[in-house]
């Protein structure tokens, strides 16, 4: 529909973005200076912010390619607070629908990337983000991660596995994944008491996402 009305880009926001006009206005600004790079721009967003008692998503690097314009390369960025390039995104596809939800903006950037665009971020302007309730943390390791229902984190871990088997994610995160996944579901499950029933919807999870089972999680709200 926005392309038919003729825009170039769309915004992508959720329910309980806090974004002002200007810095709307910030990362047109951004797409602009992007206009002739290459490899040409796909998205660019805001600086990730915590919320007061929330965890921040963090923006890997992408390797090998250098700053533009105040601007950073990364491998992927959260979905709420994205400006999109249509013609880019004619491009790359559509975000995938059996995805449901987790994971979704990674997988989209991730292809963006082997199809020849580029994801930005705009470290001079910030979106706080809210995600889930709360935060786990696991101090031994340093480790922390959103609260989330378990609805989303059986998501989460099963796109993670169907992706390892993705040829344009980078071989790089499938293994940072590898090692990271298996610690995040453990706090979870401890953060739940060391219920058996999650820890039996978490394994599940995971045999999803072998198995390619996507599409609408159990225990949608």
């Amino acid at each position: 529909a926005a392309a038919a009305a003729g825009a170039g880009q769309v915004l992508l926001l959720d329910q309980d973005a806090a974004f002002t006009p200007g810095q709307v206005a910030d990362l047109e600004a951004a797409m602009a200076r992007l206009r002739g790079s290459h490899p040409p721009p796909a998205v660019v967003g805001p600086r990730p912010e915590a919320a007061p008692g929330r965890k921040a998503p963090a923006y890997p690097r992408r390797p090998g390619i250098p700053d533009r314009g105040g601007l950073v390369p990364v491998e992927f960025l959260a979905t709420s607070g994205s400006l999109v390039d249509l013609a880019a995104y004619a491009e790359i596809g559509p975000f995938r629908s059996d995805f449901f939800i987790d994971g979704v903006d990674l997988e989209w950037c991730f292809r963006a990337w082997a199809r020849g665009h580029a994801c930005w971020m705009e470290p001079g302007t910030a979106l706080p983000h809210r995600v889930g309730a709360g935060v786990i943390r696991w101090r031994a390791l340093g480790l922390e991660m959103p609260r989330q229902p378990l609805f989303r984190m059986a998501a989460y871990l099963r796109n993670s596995v169907y992706a390892w088997r993705l040829p344009h994610v980078p071989r790089r995160w499938k293994l940072r994944q590898a090692a990271y996944l298996p610690l995040q579901a453990l706090l979870v499950w401890a953060d739940s008491g060391y219920r058996p029933a999650v820890a039996m919807r978490l394994a599940g999870a995971v045999a999803d996402g072998l198995r390619g089972r996507l599409g609408p999680p159990k225990g949608l709200p």
